[in-house]
């Protein structure tokens, strides 16, 4: 074999393991020692990267210090955590996933990353089929008396917002002119059908959202009439608000099919921010406020209370809503410094995508402002699963995206 050939193999590979991974940011109904298995295996991978390429990967990793400066609050919380055992062990696998999410901006450009979730997408559509039919006791479930599908995931709802994900990298691939269509379109289709047969609400609410990246893409090819769009989705986005605001009862109890309380989420909304401002400016530390004394008394007095699951994984529980959350955890200061890395992200990739009018930035735009939707009725920000992962990656891309961009005297570190 060449070394032509043998460089060819370690690529071919490296990018078979990434898309492996990719898919295990999300958390599956394993047996214990496959789950330890597998953390060993990331952990070697990460290992040996960090190994080969230490001085390009500190590089990467450094590029948005507020990010640094959040993973490094979640650590210190150790010191003042509610549940330090709880901490010590969660904390593995949030590194675990930032220092993936690190490797992926280091090493993939961001079109390269947007290939790599498709494939990532179409694996686990298939291997989603595939538990469903030939082994239905786990690709089904049963919630609120419905059959649903969930694949290999462990919950409707996590099947349902991955499937949004992979509806937005699929639109993503339709418009890339380098792309091929005609997979992206059965791509899109498949996620569609899945979303149908799992009854998850969240997914078709993200697929019609990820729909806006094509008039948001369009839009922005037209210079001429940028300012006049950008007044006229202005004034689109103010009635949106106030046509919803005035019809939420419609919305939420007859289209969605839920309560005013979303299905109990208000209550235990404002009962952890009770709680939260006990300890406001710290938190109760990273992982550390379920599965404490604190936490089992909001699960009690909660609708939470009435499920025994609940208290058996406190430490698993979380407030659906990932800004509390954060906030539970590393107080105001965690929540202040999250809110700075969104804004400067957000203000950068904003950037990109006015001046260069690629997909990519498209994508990246779209990924973040669905990020901040999902996470007001879920918990994706600082916590392991897919979400994070790409937060974290779209994060530094963009940073190392906008130095080469503009600025010439840019190098990327080797």
């Amino acid at each position: 074999m060449t070394k032509i050939s043998f460089v060819a193999l370690i690529k071919k590979l490296e990018i078979g393991t990434t898309i492996t991974l990719l898919l295990l940011t999300e958390f599956f109904p394993f047996p214990p020692l496959i789950v330890n298995l597998v953390s060993i295996l990331i952990y070697l991978f990460l290992f040996f990267v960090i190994l080969g390429r230490g001085k390009r990967f500190f590089y990467v990793a450094t590029r948005d210090i507020s990010l640094l400066f959040l993973l490094s609050l979640a650590i210190a919380s150790l010191f003042w955590s509610n549940n330090p055992e709880s901490t010590a062990y969660q904390l593995r696998f949030i590194l675990r996933s930032s220092l993936f999410g690190v490797y992926l901006a280091m090493q993939y450009r961001p079109r390269e990353q947007i290939t790599l979730l498709s494939w990532t997408a179409g694996i686990s559509m298939i291997l989603s089929l595939v538990s469903v039919f030939l082994f239905p006791s786990i690709g089904t479930g049963l919630f609120e008396d419905k059959l649903s599908w969930i694949g290999i995931y462990s919950h409707k709802q996590i099947f349902g917002r991955q499937l949004g994900l992979f509806a937005l990298i699929f639109v993503v691939r339709y418009l890339d002119k380098n792309s091929n269509n005609l997979s992206a379109i059965l791509g899109f289709i498949l996620v569609s059908f899945l979303a149908f047969k799992s009854n998850s609400k969240t997914a078709w609410l993200m697929i019609i959202f990820s729909l806006f990246i094509v008039l948001l893409y369009k839009i922005n090819k037209q210079r001429k009439i940028r300012l006049l769009m950008f007044l006229f989705f202005s004034l689109l986005a103010i009635i949106t608000v106030s046509l919803l605001t005035a019809n939420l009862k419609f919305i939420v109890v007859d289209l969605l099919g839920k309560n005013l309380e979303f299905n109990g989420r208000t209550p235990l909304w404002i009962l952890s921010i009770e709680r939260g401002l006990e300890q406001p400016w710290l938190g109760y530390g990273y992982a550390g406020f379920w599965g404490s004394s604190v936490g089992d008394y909001v699960i009690k007095n909660t609708w939470a209370g009435s499920h025994e699951d609940f208290y058996r994984s406190a430490t698993s529980f979380h407030a659906h809503n990932g800004y509390i959350d954060l906030f539970l955890q590393l107080g105001l200061i965690g929540l202040l410094i999250f809110l700075v890395n969104l804004f400067m992200t957000l203000k950068r990739v904003i950037i990109l995508f006015i001046y260069t009018r690629a997909i990519e930035y498209a994508w990246m735009l779209q990924f973040i402002a669905l990020f901040c939707l999902l996470n007001f009725s879920d918990s994706c920000i600082l916590l392991v699963n897919t979400f994070w992962v790409v937060y974290v990656s779209i994060s530094l891309s963009s940073a190392i995206e906008f130095k080469r961009k503009f600025s010439s005297t840019h190098s990327l570190t080797t």
